[in-house]
């Protein structure tokens, strides 16, 4: 059986590389080795996850592949929205459309669905995604929005593929903490990323992390999630810090990343799969919101969401105080939330079985 997968593949990215690593995975698991990726970096693509890989923007190769696949597997990620842009829904939508033309099987994984602000795009969203074969979301929040668009056939409710990645060797990590000069289990970890014009957000942020590091004695440790570009928001936000402070800037893979939240005492997040790693970690976190997609997880597990843009540095201690000082409470209800969703992250391979 053939493979093609779609999604924002080829970029640094780590949350992104982390879905795609596991997608992988799973379908390995089901014993699916013939795989082929759609990446904006083929050539690393193809060595680093052992895939045959086209590169993203060849409408002729991306053709020519969807011809000669069996199965067109869209996701994971956020594809299906325009808050990003119109041209990238634009993008995602006319391979899916593609593999329709072709007669092929398509499948969309582990995706969270949503929003689409015009009233264009929902209509060609809903048009496209009715003569999908299947559709696994990774919260509710999504399963309501395709019923906004009259979709409820053929969707089911899965979660983040992410959920099943295994961390580094501690030998490993071990490694990374010497080469970076930081104290195993002995600091903060902070995932921020750009969103618009923020810069009150970032003197809260700031003003919260240097008191939560006083009080517990933590190092402050800046994670960017996307190379080379968190790091300049990192930069910012670092710049109202009274505390001394670490950005890691070197690249690592998203099991080596997944090591160091795992041995971080907090993590304060607004990438969605900073939260999602510390999840998995079973780490104590805090995830701010700047898009519903972190709504719809931090729902997903019933914690609370902050407003990028509206929250303060007092609540933010407040809630790290109360996290940090019932840690055991609070990572038995992360325990009870992750092997729910790791059983529902099987709902994402489970069709391969029959398609076999």
């Amino acid at each position: 059986m053939k493979i093609l997968i779609s999604g924002y593949y080829g970029f640094e990215n780590t949350g992104d590389d982390a879905v795609l690593e596991c997608i992988i995975a799973g379908l390995r698991e089901k014993g699916i080795n013939d795989i082929t990726v759609l990446s904006n970096t083929p050539g690393n693509t193809s060595s680093r996850y052992n895939v045959k890989s086209i590169y993203r923007n060849s409408f002729k190769e991306i053709f020519n592949a969807i011809k000669n696949t069996d199965i067109l597997l869209s996701g994971g990620g956020s594809l299906i929205q325009d808050i990003t842009s119109s041209r990238s829904l634009w993008y995602y939508l006319s391979i899916i459309f593609f593999g329709i033309l072709l007669r092929k099987k398509v499948y969309i994984v582990g995706q969270g669905i949503g929003p689409l602000e015009r009233k264009y795009n929902r209509l060609l969203s809903s048009f496209i995604l009715r003569r999908v074969d299947l559709i696994t979301v990774r919260d509710k929040d999504s399963m309501m929005f395709l019923k906004e668009l009259n979709i409820e056939k053929n969707v089911i409710l899965a979660a983040d593929p992410v959920v099943d990645l295994a961390p580094c060797s501690d030998e490993r990590l071990e490694e990374i903490l010497r080469n970076e000069g930081i104290n195993k289990g002995k600091y903060i970890v902070v995932c921020t990323r750009e969103w618009g014009n923020n810069e009150l957000s970032r003197v809260e942020l700031a003003k919260a992390v240097d008191d939560i590091s006083k009080k517990y004695n933590l190092e402050v440790v800046f994670l960017p999630f996307y190379y080379n570009k968190d790091d300049a928001e990192s930069e910012k936000v670092a710049n109202y810090l009274k505390s001394p402070y670490k950005i890691i800037k070197s690249k690592y893979e998203p099991k080596e990343i997944l090591g160091i939240v795992k041995n971080c005492q907090l993590l304060i997040g607004v990438r969605l799969h900073s939260l999602v790693f510390a999840l998995v970690s079973l780490v104590p976190f805090i995830g701010i919101s700047y898009d519903p997609k972190i709504d719809g997880f931090l729902k997903s597990i019933n914690l609370k969401s902050f407003k990028i843009d509206k929250f303060s540095s007092d609540e933010l201690v407040n809630y790290a105080e109360s996290i940090l000082d019932n840690r055991d409470n609070f990572i038995d209800n992360l325990k009870i939330h992750l092997e729910e969703l790791r059983k529902l992250s099987d709902n994402n391979f489970n069709v391969f079985d029959k398609s076999k």
